[in-house]
């Protein structure tokens, strides 16, 4: 199962999201503006996504599961009740 541990300890993911003409980025320590994403939820998966990316998350986990999390799009994704979607989900209306 796809877990987004990144997203705990994020607590200030509400802070990180920068919304402008339109287009939503999200702040990181490494980038200041990392984007543009086409919506809220994108920019938090993209967040989601360069955490686990530069944290080295990923290399501790199975290879499928790390390939899944790397590719996961929440807006094309067609399985139903996908776990990584659930998440982000919840990150959203928290944030």
């Amino acid at each position: 199962m796809v877990v987004a541990s990144a997203l705990y300890g994020l607590d200030d993911i509400k802070n990180r999201l920068i919304r402008r003409q339109g287009k939503w980025f999200v702040r990181t320590r490494e980038i200041p503006e990392h984007g543009p994403f086409t919506n809220r939820l994108e920019a938090i998966e993209g967040l989601f996504r360069h955490v686990e990316i530069c944290s080295g998350s990923l290399a501790n986990r199975d290879r499928d599961e790390a390939r899944a999390i790397a590719e996961h799009f929440i807006n094309t994704c067609r399985l139903p009740d996908c776990p990584l979607c659930q998440q982000l989900a919840l990150a959203e209306k928290c944030a």
